[in-house]
């Protein structure tokens, strides 16, 4: 009982720990264009909001190299960690963030380059006159903070890793607080338009990025950049692990155009606005049920190496409790604000946007207690390295449900039905998701161990052993304590049992 008591204190301290700087992680990636929707809705139009509306695809498919190069690297590292090899995910590391950075620079110089070709590519054509220039005009200047975008994605969960985890949390501050004045300056001292709020953000992530890089000035930090513990073949193992989530990023980046282009038919330029904001709001709330899924990733990538499934099940326990406290407090939120976040994305003269926003909040209160439990089940099969599984699951949930709903849905309801698509998607995967359990496991099951699909023999070792990971300097007082509780409880042998106990 004592045993079981400290280890499931672990896992809650060590979750806890690791989901504040997944959180901040994942705000860094959405922050920057959060705020300047708010900037663009409230003080440059309608117009300008259309634009931002057409670069969506486009930042999906920056989200789309980071995902998998990013969760990749995330699973590599949690398993090489749980196995001890400290050196190999070190090598993992400097490859992500190498690749990373590279491909990201090369979207950048694309941009660049070809600026119209690629506002054709976004739906944002000639006849859209303004529009379309604006759409060019954000592109290019917030492509040119890329790299600096790429580079904080990866060093972001890594602080956390390396014991920095503060770290991770003033850059992201850096990055809100720069991006907020920037945005300000650029249009009340400057009079400037979309170029000048893109610039804003991109220089903010630099700044967020050299908050981070000073971390490897101290000589104790573990994850140093290393060129020579790169190791090539670890890439393919990289991009295995992060495709099936980016095969989600992937149709979520489909399904933005495919709904830019049905918005545009049921609700003019002003749906389009709308559906920019919606996405806007969505991709900064649902960082937070994100993180929820992503810690539990990383964790259980740990325990998996140790085959701890004790730990296992504590471990979805305690994400299972953060994603309902995560979702309730975002649906009282969102109910009772949308009228004021509303407010805060459109002028006084865009009234039309205003209804259109407001409603979808609504609609958007409620997707937030379905997905968590669909996002860590899917996040814990790709841990277990159910590859075929979660890309079957990315698809379905951004394209097989989306496409009939919204052209039933908007055929009849116009752009509320936008909204219920988005809704009824979330409640048909969860449904899809339990039916596909209950076919695997020829049964009708909510029985945890059921539901996270673990091998029959997942764990289960002939002789009495224990698996410990200590995290933090607290905890390490209190080993031979317990390790003492196990060898009375176990009556383990000599030379036939044994107990691994991991330092981090």
């Amino acid at each position: 009982m004592e045993l079981r008591k400290y280890q499931n204190d672990i896992v809650a301290k060590l979750y806890k720990s690791t989901f504040i700087v997944f959180l901040m992680s994942m705000m860094a990636t959405t922050v920057g264009n959060f705020i300047d929707g708010v900037i663009i809705g409230k003080n440059l139009g309608a117009d300008a909001m259309a634009a931002f509306g057409f670069s969506i695809p486009l930042q999906k498919l920056i989200m789309l190299i980071q995902s998998v190069l990013t969760l990749g690297m995330q699973i590599l590292v949690s398993q090489k960690l749980g196995k001890g090899k400290l050196d190999e995910a070190i090598g993992i590391f400097s490859l992500a963030i190498s690749m990373t950075v590279g491909l990201l620079s090369c979207v950048m110089l694309i941009s660049l380059i070809f600026p119209e070709q690629v506002a054709d590519m976004l739906g944002a054509d000639k006849s859209l006159g303004a529009v379309r220039q604006e759409t060019i005009d954000y592109v290019q200047a917030s492509s040119l903070g890329l790299p600096a975008i790429a580079a904080v994605t990866i060093l972001s969960p890594i602080m956390q890793l390396d014991g920095d985890k503060k770290r991770a949390v003033t850059a992201v501050t850096i990055l809100s607080v720069s991006n907020v004045i920037g945005d300000l300056i650029a249009i009340f001292y400057f009079g400037g338009g979309m170029w000048e709020i893109g610039m804003a953000t991109s220089v903010a992530y630099f700044l967020a990025l050299t908050v981070l890089l000073l971390h490897f000035r101290n000589p104790n930090a573990t994850f140093k950049f290393s060129f020579k513990s790169i190791n090539i073949s670890e890439l393919g193992k990289m991009i295995l692990n992060g495709a099936p989530i980016a095969l989600g990023r992937g149709a979520s980046m489909l399904q933005s155009g495919f709904l830019n282009y049905i918005v545009l038919d049921a609700g003019g330029a002003a749906g389009v606005a709308a559906l920019a904001i919606w996405n806007n709001v969505f991709q900064f709330v649902e960082s937070i049920p994100k993180s929820v899924s992503s810690t539990t990733q990383m964790i259980a990538g740990i325990l998996i190496g140790e085959e701890d499934k004790k730990s296992i099940f504590r471990l979805i326990r305690v994400s299972l409790r953060y994603a309902a406290l995560v979702s309730i407090s975002i649906l009282i939120i969102l109910t009772l604000t949308a009228p004021v976040i509303a407010g805060v994305f459109t002028s006084v003269n865009d009234a039309q946007v205003f209804d259109i926003v407001n409603e979808s909040l609504h609609f958007l209160a409620f997707c937030m207690i379905v997905m968590p439990v669909t996002s860590i089940l899917q996040y814990f099969y790709q841990a277990c390295g159910r590859f075929k599984l979660v890309s079957i699951m990315s698809v379905a949930n951004n394209i097989l449900f989306i496409v009939p709903l919204a052209l039933i849905l908007t055929l009849y309801f116009e752009m509320t039905g936008v909204w219920a698509t988005f809704l009824l998607n979330n409640i048909c995967f969860l449904i899809a998701v339990f039916v596909g359990i209950w076919c695997y496991c020829k049964k009708i099951t909510f029985n945890l161990e059921d539901i996270l699909l673990l091998p029959k023999d997942f764990g289960s070792p002939n002789n009495p052993q224990m698996n410990m990971t200590v995290t933090f300097k607290d905890d390490d007082l209190n080993v031979s304590e317990v390790v003492e509780v196990f060898f009375g409880k176990a009556r383990c042998q000599p030379k036939k049992d044994y107990v691994r106990v991991n330092l981090r």
